[in-house]
């Protein structure tokens, strides 16, 4: 295998350059990521280049809804 990161099973890594800095533009990076008391994640971002911080709560869907929501119901 080669030297090449491999995120085929980490669900957060199309969040990695997820935002832009409202600041200076700049492509924020995932600091850390936890959950809160509701058991969703708590995601913080940070800008490189001013230091400027951003936290997100990821929602996660169940498949369950995603079909119950097909179905109309």
């Amino acid at each position: 295998m080669s030297s090449r990161l491999h995120y085929s099973n980490d669900d957060k890594s199309p969040l990695i350059d997820l935002l832009n800095c409202i600041v200076c533009s700049e492509a924020m990076k995932i600091e850390k990521s936890s959950p809160d008391a509701d058991g969703m994640d708590i995601i913080q971002y940070r800008c490189g280049r001013c230091g400027r911080i951003e936290r997100l709560r990821l929602f996660r869907r169940t498949r369950d809804a995603l079909g119950l929501k097909a179905e109309g119901k």
